[in-house]
C-alpha cells in the first residue's frame, strides 16, 4: 500500500514539474518586444548635385534583453504579427549593403526596406547598412518608420550641404570626421511604430540643374532657333561681304 502510494505521489510530482517546465519555457519565449534598438545613426556621406543623389551609411545598435534567443516568425505573420526585425528605407533606394555581427541569416528587400531573417541570441549587435537614393529639386523627404522605437537616433550631413528637419530632432553641433566638416542632428526616445517623417532642404544644386529646371521645352525650342536662325543670317551676311570684296578687286 505504501509502495502504491509513493508511486502516485512520484508521478504526480513528475507530472507537475513537467507542466512547470512547459509553463516556464513558454514565459520565456522571445518575441519581437525583447528586441530594443539602442542607438539609429544615419550619415549622409555625399550628396552628388549633378546626378541628384545621396550616398547614406546608417549604424543600428540593437539588444535582445531576454536571455534566450529571439527566433524570427515569416510563416504566420497573420497570427503573430511582423515578428521579425526590419528597417525603413525611402523608396527608390538603390544598391543596398548590409553587414551585421549577427548569426547567419538572409536579407528580404521590400519596396520601403528591408527584414532579416538572423536569430538574435542575448546580447547586444551591430548592424551597417549603405544605399543610394534619387532627391527631386533640393529637397529629400525620408517618412523614417521605427517599427522597434529607438533609444536614440543621429544624422550628420557635409556641411552646407543642407538643412534636416523632423519630428523631435534638432542641429546639435558641427563636427569633423576625417577633415571634412559635418552638421550633426540629434533626437531621443522614439517609440515602437513612430515615424520621425525626415526631411532634407535646401540642397544646393549645380548650376547646369538649375539652368534645366528653370526652362520648360517650349522655351528651349525658341532659343535653339533663334540661335539657329542669327547662325544662319551671320552666314550669309559674311558670304555676302566676301563675295563683294572679291568683285571690287
Amino acid at each position: 500500500m505504501k509502495n502504491k502510494i509513493s508511486n502516485k505521489i512520484f508521478y504526480l510530482l513528475f507530472a507537475f514539474f513537467i507542466s512547470t517546465g512547459s509553463i516556464l519555457y513558454a514565459e520565456s519565449e522571445v518575441n519581437i518586444e525583447d528586441i530594443v534598438v539602442n542607438e539609429y545613426n544615419m550619415s549622409i556621406l555625399s550628396v552628388d548635385q549633378n546626378d541628384q543623389s545621396l550616398s547614406v551609411i546608417t549604424a543600428v545598435k540593437i539588444t535582445n534583453k531576454n536571455q534566450n534567443t529571439f527566433i524570427p516568425n515569416f510563416s504566420d505573420v497573420a497570427k503573430t504579427g511582423m515578428n521579425f526585425i526590419r528597417f525603413s528605407l525611402p523608396e527608390g533606394f538603390y544598391d543596398l549593403y548590409v553587414e551585421t555581427d549577427l548569426p547567419s541569416g538572409n536579407l528580404i528587400e521590400m519596396p520601403q526596406g528591408f527584414a532579416l531573417t538572423s536569430e538574435i541570441p542575448s546580447g547586444s549587435y551591430n548592424l551597417i547598412f549603405s544605399y543610394y537614393v534619387k532627391y527631386k529639386s533640393s529637397e529629400f523627404s525620408f517618412p523614417l518608420h521605427f517599427p522597434h522605437g529607438s533609444e536614440s537616433f543621429k544624422i550628420i550631413i557635409p556641411e552646407k550641404s543642407g538643412v534636416i528637419k523632423g519630428e523631435k530632432i534638432s542641429f546639435d553641433k558641427n563636427i569633423e570626421i576625417s577633415s571634412k566638416q559635418f552638421d550633426e542632428y540629434l533626437g531621443k526616445e522614439y517609440s515602437k511604430g513612430e515615424y520621425l517623417n525626415l526631411e532634407m532642404v535646401d540642397i544646393p544644386s549645380s548650376f547646369v540643374n538649375k539652368v534645366s529646371s528653370s526652362l520648360n521645352f517650349q522655351l528651349i525650342n525658341f532659343i535653339v532657333i533663334i540661335i539657329m536662325i542669327n547662325i544662319i543670317v551671320l552666314f550669309f551676311a559674311l558670304r555676302f561681304l566676301r563675295n563683294k570684296k572679291n568683285k571690287n578687286a
